[in-house]
């Protein structure tokens, strides 16, 4: 894809050798997956391992409904230059997929600037939802672009509150499962911003990565509010395992 050439595109194969290792349990975090619902928007935020939970639900949402997926395809709106293909052919092959199939499902276009990637969700978006009826769309890094000191505060506030107030509507006009992540908790303009989302998504968790675990805290659930998943690394499954979810 070009700079600025605000269209989606899929990903051509790619090299097993070259492969990138996921550092979770797969299994486990299907379970994550199943506790998310169509027409729901889920927010991620805080550590990068956010962004690894999206890619796993990107693969996930391909395997049938009878496996805990969705049987569809993905749109991906790239906002912070994250999306990695050999991560997602790496969870294919995990999940017994074939990872060239997978990657020809997931539609990908990627912003550089907040005005992009304004465009990119509030016209491109539902062009594409249009022609391939995806059930899932992940919005990565949303926040990053519009913290550009470029973009006065007010009005990156005002257009990003646009984004979020466009991306709530639209996961309940066409029933989806929208995902929106957010790597860093840091800075007062990005905080500012990811309160729009906290305020309108229906799943909002914060992720906060240690050693030997992750830990994925709901602010918000449907029916799950203040609780917490641990996933440990992979080099600790032998010992730990996935807590249940626990009262904070």
């Amino acid at each position: 894809m070009q700079e600025g050439q605000l269209c989606f595109m899929n990903f051509p194969q790619l090299a097993i050798s070259s492969l990138r290792t996921l550092p979770l349990n797969p299994e486990n975090l299907g379970k994550i997956f199943r506790e998310l619902s169509p027409a729901q928007l889920v927010f991620f935020y805080g550590s990068c391992m956010a962004h690894v939970f999206s890619e796993f639900m990107c693969v996930q949402s391909q395997l049938p409904c009878a496996e805990g997926g969705l049987d569809s395809s993905v749109v991906f709106v790239d906002g912070g230059n994250t999306f990695d293909p050999y991560l997602v052919s790496e969870i294919s092959r995990l999940l017994d997929l074939n990872p060239e199939k997978t990657l020809k499902n997931i539609w990908v276009s990627r912003a550089f600037t907040g005005y992009q990637l304004t465009a990119l969700i509030t016209e491109r978006l539902p062009e594409i939802l249009d022609r391939e009826d995806s059930r899932l769309v992940v919005v990565s890094d949303v926040a990053t672009l519009y913290c550009d000191s470029d973009i006065p505060m007010l009005e990156a506030r005002k257009t990003f509150n646009r984004v979020a107030r466009f991306l709530w509507n639209l996961k309940k006009e066409r029933d989806l499962l929208l995902v929106v992540t957010s790597l860093s908790s840091g800075g007062e303009r990005r905080q500012r911003l990811e309160q729009y989302l906290l305020g309108r998504a229906e799943v909002a968790a914060r992720v906060e990565e240690g050693n030997p675990c992750v830990k994925v805290t709901f602010e918000k659930h449907p029916s799950k509010p203040t609780a917490s998943f641990r996933f440990f690394f992979e080099e600790m499954s032998a010992q730990s395992k996935l807590e249940d979810f626990v009262e904070v």
